[in-house]
């Protein structure tokens, strides 16, 4: 029987990639870890920089699993491929995501209203009301207008792949694999904002991973599971040490990241995500993955950084982080269900 890549499997590999998010955010400097005093044995420090470093992945494996899902969806569709259609349903897709980010600002502001000086943030007046706006509404990237977290610069990225994503798969529909070879040189003749450039051949990549089921491919391998975790730990090293060599960061990293976002994804899918209690945490954590993305910058950065790092090993930092991203998404949660949110976002996602 062919297995699927199910909802659940992309949320597992949406929650190796959350936690390689936090791992990088934590440590991602030599000037950060220096001065926050952390213990990093037993890895030597370039050795423990390279892996945090690696953890810049995770935007393109959102990015990847985003245009994998859109699309799959796109293709699955037995009344065939329609723009119409399509964009009916980005625009809801894009609605549900503003509401939810609206709820993160929302809670944010009336938990921690006293830590921002929202005057001088967004100014005064007709100004600010309109800037404090755009901001809660996930747009401040887009206007560039003051916003209370730098991190939500995925928001621009996140919208833009919405409406995007419907025309690639309809691209690859036409023209199949050859839209990957159109990706790799249309930044060369057009000029796109820096996001957009940055993982528009990750975005392609994920449609076409849809087109042609890589995932499921992966999936179903013949191959004994001791091989599978031979491959998957000795790939990941290979992954560390290509995408982290300075050349092909500084030079390839648009085009090394499509496939290395496969790979993460298969290791979080197919390898982590077949590990019966292990998995389901990292169901869990996926499942939580947006909510910890636009809230952990506050915890580390802003409001408890001496508290985060206060045990200075790497680990308890990074389980502390963990932990108080995790009760505040399920909190949060919780009063989108108990106050009908929830219920409300699932009408409007049909």
């Amino acid at each position: 029987m062919q297995k699927t890549f199910t909802r659940d499997r992309s949320f597992a590999a949406k929650g190796l990639a959350i936690l390689l998010l936090l791992a990088y955010h934590l440590f991602e400097s030599e000037d950060l870890v220096t001065s926050m005093g952390v213990i990093y044995s037993p890895f030597s420090l370039n050795g423990f920089l390279t892996l945090t470093g690696f953890g810049n992945i995770c935007v393109s494996v959102f990015v990847f699993l985003t245009a994998y899902g859109i699309s799959t969806g796109l293709f699955a569709r037995n009344e065939g491929f329609c723009l119409n259609g399509a964009y009916r349903q980005a625009a809801k897709r894009f609605l549900i995501l503003m509401i939810n980010f609206l709820t993160v600002y929302l809670s944010v502001n009336l938990l921690w209203w006293y830590k921002f000086d929202y005057q001088s943030l967004y100014g005064v007046n007709k100004q600010g009301f309109l800037y404090a706006l755009t901001d809660a509404a996930g747009l401040s990237m887009f206007f560039d207008t003051p916003t209370l977290n730098l991190t939500w610069w995925y928001m621009e990225v996140a919208y833009i792949l919405i409406f995007l994503v419907p025309f690639l798969a309809w691209l690859v529909k036409k023209l199949g694999y050859r839209t990957l070879l159109l990706a790799f040189f249309v930044p060369y003749i057009l000029v796109f904002q820096q996001d957009t450039e940055r993982y528009l051949f990750v975005a392609v990549f994920g449609v076409c991973a849809a087109y042609g089921r890589w995932p499921d491919r992966l999936l179903n391998l013949k191959l004994h599971p001791a091989v599978q975790w031979a491959i998957g730990i000795a790939g990941f090293v290979l992954c560390v040490l290509i995408r982290q060599n300075y050349v092909v960061y500084e030079s390839y990293v648009y085009l090394i990241d499509a496939p290395i976002a496969l790979f993460i994804v298969y290791l979080g899918a197919v390898l982590i995500g077949s590990v019966p209690v292990i998995g389901k945490v990292f169901v869990f954590l996926g499942k939580q993955s947006m909510n910890i993305y636009l809230v952990h910058t506050f915890f580390y950065m802003a409001l408890w950084r001496n508290y985060i790092y206060y045990f200075k090993y790497a680990g308890v930092t990074f389980a502390l982080l963990l932990t108080v991203c995790v009760i505040y998404s399920v909190v949060l949660e919780l009063i989108k269900r108990v106050t009908g949110l929830k219920k409300l976002l699932a009408r409007l996602h049909g």
